[in-house]
């Protein structure tokens, strides 16, 4: 259910998934191009959508969405970033068959 949700997510904040690759049967790999200015916007969706970020990611992204609000890009360089995102996926926990019994 997530990958549908970030998606649309990535979608609706003005973000492109350019390209899809399962990594393993717990990973898949998103390839996603947005403009500069929509940086924050597509950092809010990650989080919105439930991804707990790794602290590194957290920096970067932080750090790259406060150069986005207060940096415009140079002349003769792009506006769009390339951003790629890893997503591991935790095994849902064994539910006993009778809740009452652990």
């Amino acid at each position: 259910m997530l990958l549908p949700r970030l998606t649309r997510a990535i979608d609706v904040a003005g973000g492109w998934v350019l390209r899809r690759r399962v990594l393993s049967a717990t990973a898949v790999e998103l390839s996603i191009e947005l403009q500069f200015p929509a940086l924050p916007e597509i950092y809010g969706a990650l989080l919105g959508c439930g991804l707990q970020l790794t602290r590194d990611s957290h920096h970067a992204l932080s750090e790259r969405c406060n150069c986005s609000l207060h940096m415009r890009p140079r002349r003769g360089t792009s506006s769009y970033l390339l951003i790629r995102l890893e997503v591991h996926f935790r095994p849902e926990p064994i539910q006993p068959l009778d809740p009452t019994r652990p």
